[in-house]
C-alpha cells in the first residue's frame, strides 16, 4: 500500500508527492548544515507527438526507458522521480554548478543516444533540463518555481 501511495505506477520511481515531501526535508537539511543540492526539472519533448504516431503503450515505453536511464546515471545518494506526465525531477546532492552542469549534458546525450526500439520503429527521445540549487532562504516553491522556469528557458533556447 505505502509502494503505491508514493511511487509512481508506471515507471516505479517516487511520484511527486513522496518527491516534494523528500524535497522539503532536503531543503531544511542545506538551510542548516549548509549542504549543496540542485534540484533539476526534465521534460520530454513530443510525448503526445510519440503517442499520436505510435499509440499510448509507445509512449508508456519511452517514459519507462526514459526511467531506467535517469536511475542508471545518477549516484545512489541522489534521487529521480516522475512528477508528472512526461516530467521528471532529480535532487543531485553535493554538486557545484560546473559538475550539475557536466551531469546535464552527460544525461541530455544518454538520452538522445538511447537506442529505443519500439515494434521495429526507432524512438529517438529529446529533453529540456533546467536546474536550481538550494539557497540559504528557499521555500520548496521558489526553488521549484526556479527550475521549471530554467527548465522552460531550456526548451525555449532548444538546448
Amino acid at each position: 500500500m505505502e509502494q503505491r501511495a508514493n511511487h509512481d505506477v508506471l515507471t516505479g520511481l517516487p511520484n511527486r508527492r513522496f518527491f516534494i515531501e523528500s524535497l522539503e526535508k532536503r531543503v531544511m537539511r542545506c538551510q542548516r548544515y549548509g549542504d549543496n543540492t540542485a534540484l533539476l526539472f526534465l521534460d520530454v519533448d513530443d510525448l503526445k507527438v510519440i503517442n499520436d504516431t505510435y499509440g499510448h503503450a509507445a509512449g508508456d515505453f519511452l517514459l519507462i526507458n526514459l526511467a531506467d536511464i535517469l536511475k542508471d546515471n545518477i549516484r545512489s545518494c541522489d534521487m529521480v522521480a516522475r512528477i508528472g506526465g512526461d516530467e521528471f525531477a532529480l535532487l543531485l546532492d553535493n554538486l557545484d554548478a560546473d559538475q550539475v552542469e557536466r551531469k546535464i549534458l552527460a544525461l541530455i546525450d544518454r538520452i538522445k543516444t538511447a537506442n529505443l526500439v519500439y515494434r521495429g520503429e526507432a524512438i529517438l527521445i529529446g529533453a529540456a533540463i533546467g536546474y536550481s540549487f538550494v539557497g540559504p532562504t528557499d521555500t520548496v516553491a521558489a526553488l521549484m518555481s526556479r527550475a521549471d522556469e530554467a527548465m522552460y528557458q531550456s526548451k525555449k533556447d532548444g538546448a
